[in-house]
């Protein structure tokens, strides 16, 4: 292999580095889809960013919520939604958190069985939310 080969391969495997590497290293896109179920806290965060409409329910008692809360979330505490059901629209994409994510795994379970079925369980609650050191009010 003469010099101006190696020079060309060599400058082809740097370009090519660089693609792979800025690929990866970018935020994910606000466009991309999430499917509706359990997500992760950082699918979450780029939920709340990308879609304005979205409704983040809080799912945990009141003294919880007041201690801190995702930004625009309501309050709707899990042994009172079956009641409150009519405060949420079936057409909605729902987004739903508690501490760890036992009481919003609940929620969605209470959720589809009334029919709402565009509905995100942050799988790590607001725990997960703070330790990836995202806000709170």
């Amino acid at each position: 292999m003469n010099r101006k080969t190696l020079t060309i391969t060599t400058l082809g495997i740097i370009i090519a580095f660089s693609a792979i590497l800025i690929y990866y290293t970018q935020p994910q896109s606000l466009d991309t889809e999430i499917d509706y179920g359990d997500i992760t806290i950082e699918q979450a965060k780029l939920l709340i960013e990308s879609k304005p409409s979205l409704i983040i329910l809080d799912v945990r008692r009141q003294d919880e919520y007041d201690i801190g809360h995702i930004e625009r979330a309501i309050i709707i505490p899990l042994d009172e939604l079956e009641d409150r059901l009519d405060e949420l629209s079936k057409n909605d994409e729902l987004l739903v958190y508690c501490r760890t994510g036992n009481r919003s795994s609940s929620a969605v379970t209470i959720l589809k069985a009334n029919e709402f079925t565009k509905i995100f369980n942050m799988k790590d609650g607001i725990t997960g939310w703070i330790q990836a050191g995202y806000p709170t009010l």
